[in-house]
């Protein structure tokens, strides 16, 4: 009888650290929402090479890495440029500008998308912000 308990008490020592870790001890998962993006842009007008300007704030986890990817999108869906941000070069927030000269726009109603692109350990994930309809006018 003790040789049979003192055999169980050796297996349940043995085979309780291949059990699972302490919660403490495993990286907490990611999800989608724990990251978030928001992109402002503003009406303008198309004048020379200057482009338009938008501002952006990126919210990830302490650690994550991170990119954002802006588009500036006619009405036919055709993105007419394009704006990067990236976690090491650029802040959480902060300012950007899409570039583009005026004479190769026309006047109207465009859409600034953004796409968040960030990591988690090895886990990628994808969110697009809401879009904001602007307005580019002649002078």
């Amino acid at each position: 009888m003790k040789r049979l308990s003192l055999v169980g008490a050796l297996l349940a020592a043995l085979l309780l650290p291949l059990g699972g870790t302490p919660a403490s001890a495993t990286p907490a998962a990611a999800r989608a929402e724990d990251a978030t993006a928001k992109v402002w842009s503003g009406d303008g007008v198309l004048r020379g090479c200057r482009g338009h300007g938008y501002k952006y704030a990126v919210d990830v986890p302490a650690g994550d890495s991170w990119s954002l990817e802006l588009f500036l999108v006619n009405r036919r869906g055709r993105t007419v440029s394009f704006g990067y941000e990236l976690k090491g070069g650029d802040p959480k927030q902060g300012k950007g500008r899409f570039q583009f000269c005026a004479d190769d726009l026309r006047p109207g109603r465009y859409r600034v998308k953004a796409e968040l692109i960030w990591s988690h350990y090895s886990d990628e994930y994808h969110q697009w912000t809401k879009p904001r309809t602007i307005r580019l006018r002649k002078r």
